[in-house]
């Protein structure tokens, strides 16, 4: 993968001779859309192998607009949802919750990579990340609680409290969702989980 990385940056580069360098193209195409996000997206369209680096120079370019940009990044291209948040998520600095909020507010169907990719990078973040993907996306819900359920089982409790709290008219749902994931739980284990607050 890193070496298709390597010559889809050396065709990129080539296609910009007059450019030295990774930065000054980027800068160079923010100029032209007077948009960073904007431009960010039109890049990644149209060097998709090197898409890590073209993000990575995004972040460090642009950090204050790092959930502008990735929002516009996961509007036009919903399967970078979950490496847009990975690589943003590595920063010093950027707030999970406002990286979360931007992925899913993009693009809903994204939910459970979203959640998944933060929760990897950022596992003690578990309360925030739920909170703020289901207020963001209430009706994502199904998606939120599989991909939360599968990464941090021992923290069912948790999530269906948040629920509860946040989406109560989802609560069906997701305990529907967690007794197909997990078949042999007992079925009032689930209530109880849900009625803690």
């Amino acid at each position: 993968m890193r070496y298709a990385g390597c010559i889809a940056l050396f065709c990129l580069s080539a296609a910009y001779a007059s450019e030295p360098s990774l930065h000054d193209l980027v800068e160079s195409q923010v100029n032209s859309n007077n948009s960073a996000p904007k431009a960010i997206a039109v890049l990644l369209q149209s060097y998709p192998q090197a898409s890590q680096e073209i993000l990575a120079e995004a972040f460090r370019s642009y950090p204050s607009q790092i959930p502008q940009i990735i929002q516009a990044v996961v509007h036009q291209q919903p399967a970078m949802a979950a490496l847009a948040v990975d690589q943003a998520l590595k920063l010093p600095g950027v707030k999970t919750a406002a990286i979360v909020e931007a992925a899913i507010s993009a693009d809903p169907a994204c939910s459970d990579l979203v959640v998944g990719s933060a929760m990897k990078d950022e596992p003690d973040q578990f309360h925030d990340i739920i909170s703020v993907a289901l207020s963001t996306e209430p009706l994502a819900v199904d998606g939120i609680v599989q991909s939360a359920a599968k990464q941090r089982p021992e923290r069912i409790d948790e999530l269906m409290s948040l629920v509860k709290e946040l989406v109560p008219d989802q609560l069906e749902e997701a305990m529907a969702t967690i007794k197909a994931l997990f078949p042999h739980r007992e079925e009032e284990e689930v209530q109880v989980q849900a009625n803690n607050n």
